[in-house]
């Protein structure tokens, strides 16, 4: 994973005050296993098909914006059947992604190792996912991650999905603090995003959905080759 001769070596840090640390899942914790594409793909057509035409999603639309678009098509009355109908076709059809991704999900090098470290410094952690709650659950079971995380927000725990700043702020609620004071950590820019429309400091750890070249306009304010990198910095922000 990304660059091992940079291990634990001092990066530039533009945090401070971090009182909790929330983390993206796929891409972050583990390895991105969705099928994006194919995903993508299938679920334009079948909406296309319940009366939300693919036009109404612009170009090359990412699954998450078709996730959110859909819950914005369906309030305004578009699409055929009950009107919670669209929106119950994408969770199907996302559930079925997730199961196939949780084949494959592997931890990063250190994962596991970077979060026992933050837990002896104190610091609470969360998960914020686009991931569907059977398969995150089922994950982070398999892979020995739930007794380290208190708190877990999935797919099914929001009404938009990130970027769209829900999820991040219940996190931070649910762990009683302020946006300010938390770091969320993901691997795109839907993560960067997310963080900064929550109030949030935003790490980005490279590897995983988008590539450093596809971050240029969503800098973030740590930049991870690995996750070794972290419990030293955050070691050294201010926790008054």
């Amino acid at each position: 994973m990304r660059h091992p001769e940079k291990a634990n070596a001092a990066i530039p840090s533009k945090i401070s005050k971090v009182r909790e640390v929330l983390f993206d899942f796929e891409g972050t914790l583990v390895d991105f296993q969705w099928q994006l594409e194919p995903a993508v793909e299938e679920t334009l057509e079948a909406l296309s098909k319940a009366g939300l035409l693919r036009k109404w999603y612009g170009e090359k639309p990412g699954y998450a914006h078709i996730y959110n678009h859909t819950h914005d098509l369906v309030e305004q009355g578009k699409g055929l059947g009950t009107s919670g109908s669209p929106s119950t076709l994408v969770d199907v059809i996302y559930d079925r992604y997730d199961a196939d991704a949780l084949k494959r999900w592997n931890l990063y090098p250190d994962t596991l190792k970077m979060l026992e470290k933050l837990r002896h410094q104190g610091f609470r952690m969360a998960v914020v996912s686009n991931v569907g709650k059977r398969a995150l659950k089922a994950a982070m079971e398999k892979l020995q991650l739930s007794h380290l995380i208190q708190v877990v927000i999935s797919r099914d725990d929001v009404a938009r999905i990130k970027p769209h700043p829900e999820g991040l702020l219940n996190a931070a609620k649910t762990l009683g603090m302020k946006p300010s004071e938390v770091l969320f950590v993901g691997d795109s820019r839907n993560d960067v995003s997310a963080a900064r429309q929550a109030g949030m400091q935003a790490g980005y750890l490279h590897g995983g959905e988008d590539p450093p070249e596809a971050m240029a306009l969503f800098p973030a304010d740590i930049e991870l080759d690995e996750w070794l990198q972290l419990p030293p910095i955050l070691a050294g922000s201010a926790r008054n």
